[in-house]
């Protein structure tokens, strides 16, 4: 089996154990800086997000939520079904990006350092205080 379809495969799997319910986009700290994310059903935004992991078509305001995630994990403690949404999310992303059968649904970052920034960023563990003045 290749990785992508490894990937899809367990991304179905862990899809199928979802039930959608949305606690994870509450608990999420980029909902936000998201397009829709904040105004939107989080119930629905969860759904997209599953839908995509399925290989079905998921909403604008889903892609935008997984298109700003930057695995700070505070969705695995949210979650009551105790599933690895931070997973969810990242094969969500590799989806959305067409890395594993077709045309990206999201934007593909060329920014080589992006990435490390991101993590060194969110490995800074900041307050809700902190949070509400620095961003």
């Amino acid at each position: 089996m290749s990785l992508a379809a490894r990937i899809a495969t367990e991304g179905a799997r862990m899809a199928g154990a979802c039930t959608a319910c949305g606690a994870c986009v509450q608990a999420c700290p980029m909902t936000r800086f998201a397009a829709g994310v904040a105004e939107a059903d989080p119930a629905e935004v969860a759904s997209g997000m599953r839908a995509l992991l399925l290989g079905e078509e998921t909403s604008p305001v889903s892609l935008a939520w997984i298109g700003a995630c930057t695995r700070s994990a505070a969705c695995n403690s949210a979650c009551p079904e105790k599933l690895d949404v931070a997973l969810m999310m990242r094969f969500a992303s590799m989806r959305a990006r067409g890395a594993l059968d077709g045309v990206p649904l999201l934007p593909v970052k060329t920014d080589s350092g992006w990435s490390a920034r991101v993590k060194g960023f969110a490995r800074l563990g900041l307050t809700e205080q902190e949070q509400a003045e620095w961003l």
